[in-house]
């Protein structure tokens, strides 16, 4: 039988996502970019670190905070934006496989200057998720600590200073495709998260990396792309995947953590920079090559997370679809390859000539 929740419990997340939210609600009002989820992020995070206070989201938080706004991101995929996103499938690819050798230039620089082995440096490198990258490093001998600090710290790196630039050089509001009309309604939005929530389960069960957004954003795409049109996606609950993604991204910074890494945060740091000036110039190529707005593709190349990058997309109206499907084929081919690179290339090097 499973243990009863205790109030202590529900207290300390109801407490979590009060600080989430205040931080938000304090940036929003400052009419900051991204601020619900930069403002959660913040606060969760300076209160652990500051006061240290031993904070948590309820479980499956950050799941649903996925779900709804994978949901969001599908609903923006009209059959002619679909047809046209699809049209990049090869720059995709490449902008995909370029990240993994960028992920390589970085974790030659994490090597040297952290004194660390090839695969914690490789796996920190590399711009896949937080678990996956860290359960990759444990399996070639590496270490798990060190590999999810250097992932966490990319994304924060990303986010925090990427909508910012973007923001006060003017460039925001530039989306390349139509945004949709379509109104919201209480029974097809029920609808529309019942199918949501069965094709998230679904992919988690198969252990599929992103289940919790990519099972509803692939529903929410079928959905739109049929032209069903059974419901938008109220603004508010944008706002709540915000709080729930960034609080959970918060807890991640902890002072005792930290401090145990306090050696390797310096190189981390460095690498991520590297790792993040790389793609975010490839992005920037790529953008004037194929014709699309630079600011789009420096968010759908950059190495932030996918539900982050979607939110920053979805916030400063920046093309949605063509983000998204950028780091969906990157997500896929990192998890799929990475192993190889590193195999090839590291272990290459360790076999005695």
């Amino acid at each position: 039988m499973p243990s009863r929740i205790r109030l202590p419990e529900v207290v300390l997340w109801g407490t979590t996502l009060a600080i989430g939210a205040a931080g938000g609600l304090v940036l929003d009002l400052l009419h900051v970019p991204l601020a619900w989820l930069l403002g959660s992020l913040g606060a969760v995070a300076a209160a652990g670190l500051l006061g240290g206070y031993q904070l948590a989201v309820p479980p499956g938080g950050r799941q649903l905070g996925q779900l709804l706004l994978g949901t969001a991101i599908g609903l923006t995929f009209t059959p002619v934006v679909a047809e046209i996103v699809a049209g990049y499938a090869p720059v995709m690819v490449v902008a995909a496989l370029l990240s993994i050798l960028y992920g390589v230039v970085a974790a030659y620089s994490l090597r040297r200057t952290a004194r660390v082995d090839d695969a914690t440096a490789f796996f920190s490198s590399v711009p896949g998720g937080v678990a996956e990258m860290s359960i990759l490093a444990e399996r070639h001998g590496g270490h798990t600590a060190p590999v999810s600090l250097a992932q966490s710290l990319r994304i924060l790196c990303v986010v925090t200073t990427i909508p910012p630039v973007i923001t006060v050089l003017g460039m925001t509001g530039i989306d390349p495709f139509q945004p949709s009309t379509l109104g919201f309604d209480p029974m097809g939005f029920a609808a529309l998260v019942t199918l949501a929530l069965a094709a998230a389960g679904l992919l988690a069960w198969r252990r599929i990396p992103n289940a919790w957004l990519l099972g509803p954003m692939a529903v929410a795409v079928l959905v739109t792309a049929s032209q069903s049109d059974l419901s938008s996606m109220p603004g508010g609950l944008l706002n709540l995947s915000q709080v729930l993604i960034g609080s959970t991204l918060g807890l991640r910074y902890r002072r005792d953590r930290l401090l145990a890494l306090r050696k390797f945060l310096a190189p981390a740091v460095l690498s991520t920079v590297v790792l993040v000036g790389l793609n975010v110039a490839t992005g920037a190529v790529i953008g004037l090559a194929v014709g699309l707005p630079v600011p789009t593709m420096a968010l759908a190349v950059s190495p932030g997370g996918m539900a982050e990058m979607s939110i920053t997309a979805k916030v400063l109206h920046l093309g949605v679809p063509v983000v998204s499907a950028f780091h969906v084929v990157r997500i896929f081919l990192v998890i799929g390859f990475s192993e190889m690179v590193f195999r090839k290339i590291f272990r290459r090097q360790e076999q005695p000539s």
